[in-house]
């Protein structure tokens, strides 16, 4: 008997959670693992405390500014967090994330009624780097479908631009919509770990409204209304809701909108 797709890819994460486990216990035993809030060492297995677990699960909250859902506030707990899961290479982290937050998850798709999952890439070097791009294994540990689309520029670290025209500069002419996606009149969740700006999330938005208005006018028959700005945008009813684990003090102050 064949097995499907679904079930050869839980039987994957499976086996990976178990290998991750035994590297954990493993470098736990050598290195004496501590938790990564609060530093203090744990016995055996594992990366968070039970205390550092319960603390995440009391201070998250799902909230809503504008089309931007967020679940934590990116203060100090947070950011050892997300530091150590994308830079200290705490891939097994993914799993706890993806427990703490599916429910809020399923939520926002069934509110929305979400067509498509887009998760943001990163450059193929700092994925090279890293060994995983931490949206893409938080979508794979909800066990939900999901778009990748193209990062076709290298550009600087967003947080070390502190100025958000810099952000923007940095950020545009980065992205590129596959030719197999159409997202017209579809509504669409761009997932990311961390929303500062919102600059990097804006230009994905506008190369996804963009690739739709490119298609519309190659596939129409006039192509003096498909060049005019104003009917591409009163036909267009593609619909942008953007989900983040953790929404920065900037963003917030800006009462931003993506």
């Amino acid at each position: 008997m064949r097995r499907s797709k679904t079930q050869l890819k839980t039987t994957s994460k499976k086996i990976e959670d178990i290998v991750d486990k035994v590297i954990s216990t493993f470098k736990g035993i050598i290195f004496k693992n501590k938790d990564i809030i609060s530093g203090r060492e744990l016995v055996g297995g594992g990366i968070v405390s039970e205390e550092t677990e319960s603390r995440l699960l009391n201070l998250k909250k799902l909230r809503k500014l504008n089309n931007i859902y967020y679940i934590w506030d990116y203060n100090e707990e947070f950011k050892k967090l997300i530091f150590s899961y994308k830079y200290n290479r705490k891939k097994n982290l993914a799993k706890l994330i993806a427990g703490l937050i599916e429910e809020e998850f399923e939520y926002i798709i069934q509110k929305e009624k979400i067509d498509f999952i887009v998760s943001v890439p990163i450059n193929k070097k700092r994925e090279n780097e890293r060994g995983y791009n931490q949206v893409d294994e938080i979508l794979k540990r909800l066990n939900v479908n999901y778009v990748e689309i193209k990062r076709v520029k290298n550009t600087e670290k967003m947080h070390k631009l502190l100025n958000e025209k810099l952000r923007e500069e940095n950020i545009r002419g980065s992205f590129r919509i596959g030719s197999d996606f159409d997202f017209k009149n579809k509504k669409i969740l761009l997932v990311d770990d961390i929303i500062t700006t919102g600059a990097t999330l804006r230009e994905i938005k506008n190369s996804i409204l963009d690739d739709i208005d490119r298609k519309v006018f190659i596939n129409s028959r006039n192509r003096k209304i498909a060049e005019a700005g104003s009917e591409r945008t009163k036909n267009r009813k593609t619909e942008i809701t953007v989900f983040c684990l953790a929404a920065a003090r900037e963003i917030k102050m800006n009462k931003g909108e993506v």
